[in-house]
């Protein structure tokens, strides 16, 4: 049984690409792979050119207005496999063997060493090589390695920046503490931008670095929120709810409520030490976009066993933030103070769990980083998941609260006269109440 690594690898080209060798010499050198191609919808190429170039790939990805971010993104999104190597179609991979893929490790960043094709270019490539090896700043250039998950929770690359995306998304990645690592091979790249401006172009690219620099560094993550939501329009989103009440119209308008309170909620948490994790278990993301949620880190886990998604979004962010915030998308009482809350009683204790009154948990909260199978033993379809969960966890605090998990016609109800029996509601909240009276269940 092989034990290397499979990696997509994302290709980008610009409109006025004619070149494409390089997606041959990836076919032939990394076969088992897969690659994929990233085009501009306005690019001109020929006929025999497209059928040279679907003879070396998997795919082919066309995208509209494209900008270096934009096109690296639709790449990724549709990879297949658990690693990611991101290219640029004028690069050379002569140097590069199928064994330094696997040297990258799940928790780093990787990247090769730069060359040009031109000696002429040797003070451009030595600037760039001394700036990623002595302040971890790679270029995109030097080709981008990264494990999907781990690419996911830094949160893609800015697509609206024409160019330094490059350099936010290593900032980005410093900011959760990610090993920048460079491989020790070189990657060759064409010097057909510089032509005969190098010296102009080396200290315009260190122009660039210092004033990208103040434009990207972050503060270090110290708190990851995790939201875990689902499509609101989907029939397995709150299916008790929608057997008892048949009436998915009223559920779907529910779900559209609660994902209102949460990204009010979200707005609450927005600090440079606080990093907004949207756990999708939907098959797309296109739902996030009306909500403006798409500019979060998401991460796509669809697993049905919500204990086995509830692990793996830990495993995730555990080696990357101090603290760890996991929290439901869909319980009306919560606020943005409960969620802060969550934070200031890990000052004292371990561990931090806000109770639902069905016997399980809509919120916990954890400073340590040695959970492994914690969330995935339990049965989460018990009235006892509380209990179960807690068992084996010390130097915990349980809210003295219950909130409520609106799963049944009964839940919906209670959730209603809790919530119309404060005084202070969010304007979120208060639309979810106007909703309900409207409707004759409350």
């Amino acid at each position: 049984m092989s034990l290397r690594k499979k990696f997509s690898i994302v290709v980008i080209a610009s409109r006025e690409e004619k070149q494409f060798s390089l997606l041959r010499a990836l076919k032939d050198k990394f076969y088992g792979h897969e690659i994929i191609l990233v085009l501009d919808d306005k690019i001109e190429l020929s006929l025999d050119t497209l059928n040279e170039i679907n003879l070396n790939i998997n795919k082919l990805i066309k995208v509209s207005e494209s900008t270096r971010g934009k096109s690296l993104n639709a790449g990724a999104l549709k990879a297949e496999n658990d690693y990611l190597w991101f290219l640029h179609i004028d690069s050379q991979i002569n140097k590069i063997e199928r064994d330094d893929l696997d040297r990258l490790q799940k928790k780093q960043l990787g990247y090769f060493k730069l060359k040009f094709d031109n000696d002429r270019n040797k003070i451009n490539a030595s600037g760039a090589n001394f700036r990623s090896n002595k302040f971890d700043l790679p270029f995109g250039d030097q080709s981008f390695l990264i494990h999907k998950n781990l690419f996911n929770l830094i949160g893609c690359f800015d697509e609206d920046i024409r160019e330094g995306e490059d350099h936010k998304f290593v900032w980005d990645a410093k900011a959760l503490g990610v090993e920048i690592k460079e491989i020790k091979r070189e990657i060759i790249t064409s010097a057909r931008k510089y032509q005969e401006k190098s010296i102009f172009q080396t200290f315009r690219n260190i122009f660039k670095t210092f004033t990208q620099v103040k434009k990207f560094k972050k503060k270090k993550i110290k708190n990851i929120f995790c939201f875990f939501v689902k499509d609101p329009n989907s029939k397995d989103s709150k299916s008790r709810l929608r057997d008892t009440l048949k009436d998915d119209a009223l559920v779907d308008q529910f779900n559209l409520h609660c994902l209102k309170i949460l990204k009010s909620n979200i707005l609450s948490l927005e600090q440079d030490e606080n990093k907004i994790v949207i756990v999708n278990n939907s098959k797309s993301n296109d739902y996030l976009k009306s909500f403006g949620l798409e500019k979060y880190s998401i991460l796509k886990i669809e697993n049905e066993n919500i204990g086995r998604s509830m692990q793996d979004v830990y495993d995730i962010c555990a080696p990357f933030t101090k603290n760890i915030i996991m929290s439901g998308s869909d319980i009306p009482e919560l606020t943005a103070e409960h969620l802060i809350e969550s934070v200031n009683f890990l000052k004292n204790y371990d561990n931090y769990i806000m109770p639902t009154i069905d016997g399980g948990y809509c919120c916990f909260s954890t400073k340590l980083k040695n959970l492994e199978g914690c969330f995935s033993r339990v049965d989460y379809t018990t009235d006892h998941v509380l209990n179960d969960f807690t068992k084996y966890l010390y130097n915990t605090k349980k809210s003295n609260f219950a909130l409520i998990d609106v799963d049944t016609l009964s839940n919906l109800q209670k959730m209603y006269d809790v919530l119309k029996s404060k005084t202070l509601l969010s304007k979120e909240q208060k639309g979810l109440i106007d909703f309900i009276d409207k409707r004759k269940y409350s």
